[in-house]
């Protein structure tokens, strides 16, 4: 576990520069990964991307592909998502971090299928309708080619049932933790703060909702995901030294004026985040390199 002050990363972080080292340091990492798998290609074509939510899996599949691509080895990333199983829509029984939510038997045969060069059809998930549907997309690998299956339940065996030898498996989180004021803001807050962001910029969703769900999401992460994390070749820290920076700028002010009712819910976090950005004055986005990891959190300027 690694731990960064945040009085360092405020000193740190004061010119372009620095934001784009930043991030140049996390794909040059990435790309180091990306190479080691290029070099067992043919033996393992299959690529298991798993980690908890706000881990930034979507925007590391996507730099691992390219850099793939770009060696000239052709190179397909798909969502676990698009396996979900339909379900009664708005049914408030059904647990949406629980592996059971995936088709396993549909992944599992076409993950076989795409292995063996044969095509398959692509499921989707609308999400509007709760179902599953056919794409309209086919995809038949090409022998030398990578698949890329990324979603949360990517390392569970129950549900990613096919030949180990023939995969490589990757496990990303935010690990590091940052000191202020001779505490610590623990890794598991930093991923809320990204969901934070992502739903009150992309989803209409306030940031009292994402609190409300962060039991049963972290609940999730420990039931469903973290014992299935040594079973990854490589682990990977997704943390970006100027984020905090950045999110206080997006969040606080809102979560000022919301306090008292997210208090009511989570009081542990809200006193926490509420002593945390009270340490350090935030940054504006625009700051933040367009490549950016967390640009999957912010978005554009």
């Amino acid at each position: 576990m690694k731990i960064r002050d945040i009085e360092d990363l405020k000193t740190e972080f004061t010119t372009e520069k620095a934001f784009i080292d930043e991030d140049k340091r996390y794909v040059s990492e990435i790309n180091d990964v990306a190479d080691k798998i290029a070099e067992n290609r043919e033996e393992q074509p299959i690529i298991l991307l798993s980690g908890p939510s706000g881990s930034g899996k979507t925007t590391t599949a996507h730099i691992i592909e390219a850099r793939l691509d770009g060696m000239g080895i052709e190179t397909h990333t798909i969502s676990l998502d698009s396996y979900f199983k339909t379900v009664k829509l708005n049914d408030i029984s059904i647990d949406y971090e629980s592996p059971e939510r995936i088709d396993s038997d549909l992944l599992s045969s076409q993950i076989e299928d795409l292995v063996n060069c044969r095509e398959v059809s692509l499921p989707t998930f609308d999400f509007k309708t709760a179902e599953s549907i056919d794409s309209g997309i086919k995809l038949k690998r090409k022998k030398g080619e990578l698949i890329i299956f990324e979603g949360i339940h990517a390392l569970n065996p129950d549900v990613v049932n096919f030949d180990e030898d023939k995969t490589v498996k990757i496990f990303m989180s935010v690990i590091t933790r940052v000191k202020f004021n001779d505490r610590i803001f623990h890794s598991r807050y930093l991923r809320l703060l990204r969901r934070m962001c992502r739903d009150k910029l992309f989803r209409g969703r306030s940031i009292v909702e994402t609190v409300k769900f962060y039991d049963s999401v972290e609940n999730g992460t420990e039931k469903f995901i973290l014992p299935y994390k040594d079973r990854a070749n490589y682990n990977i820290d997704t943390f970006i030294g100027y984020e905090p920076l950045i999110y206080k700028d997006i969040l606080f002010s809102e979560f000022v004026q919301k306090f008292k009712e997210i208090s009511e819910i989570n009081k542990s976090f809200s006193d926490e985040f509420m002593a945390f950005c009270s340490s350090f004055d935030g940054l504006d986005r625009k700051y933040v390199p367009k490549n950016s990891l967390i640009r999957e959190f912010i978005g554009e300027n």
